[in-house]
């Protein structure tokens, strides 16, 4: 159960970082701009991130309209890269 429960804390922090800069994870994959697998990456790396602690008061600070996302976290790259007209 603790796994589930650390699984869905990133899920929900990768969903967050995404939506703060204004990316719709749901409307990516339905649009074919992120695969299931990629996503499934993402959240994988952010298990691994030993910087998470970082994320929540970030979050809570950046409300739903930061610029970019930390230049501390890993998923940054490819977050910014969905924001980005196709």
């Amino acid at each position: 159960m603790e796994d589930q429960g650390r699984l869905s804390k990133h899920f929900w922090l990768t969903q967050g970082m995404a939506r703060t800069i204004g990316v719709n994870v749901n409307e990516a994959l339905r649009a074919g701009n992120l695969g299931r697998g990629e996503f499934a990456e993402l959240v994988a790396t952010c298990c691994h991130c030993d910087r998470t602690e970082r994320c929540i008061p970030w979050l809570a600070r950046q409300g739903a309209g930061a610029e970019g996302v930390p230049d501390w976290c890993p998923l940054k790259a490819r977050l910014e890269a969905l924001k980005e007209p196709a």
